[in-house]
């Protein structure tokens, strides 16, 4: 069973993917701040986004990828993927 939602995780992804290709990169900068564990803050290309549904693909390559708001972003193809951390507390 968990195997039909991984692939229907997968569907979903496809069939909401309206961005476009990998190769149409235009640089885009992706900023990711965690305190702790948690999610404070998400930015892509200057414009603050979160709360939004967002997804980080770390490669066994080292490249991240990323897709937020409908843009997909490859370290591979020159966008910028960049995490903070906070201290908790």
């Amino acid at each position: 069973m968990a195997r039909a939602g991984r692939e229907a995780d997968a569907e979903d992804d496809a069939a909401a993917d309206d961005g476009p290709d990998e190769g149409d990169s235009e640089g885009h900068l992706l900023e990711v701040t965690l305190r702790g564990a948690d999610v404070v803050d998400v930015v892509l290309d200057g414009e603050r986004l979160w709360p939004i549904w967002f997804k980080l693909e770390f490669k066994e390559t080292g490249q991240v990828s990323a897709k937020v708001a409908g843009v997909r972003l490859s370290t591979r193809l020159g966008d910028r993927v960049v995490i903070h951390h906070l201290p908790e507390g």
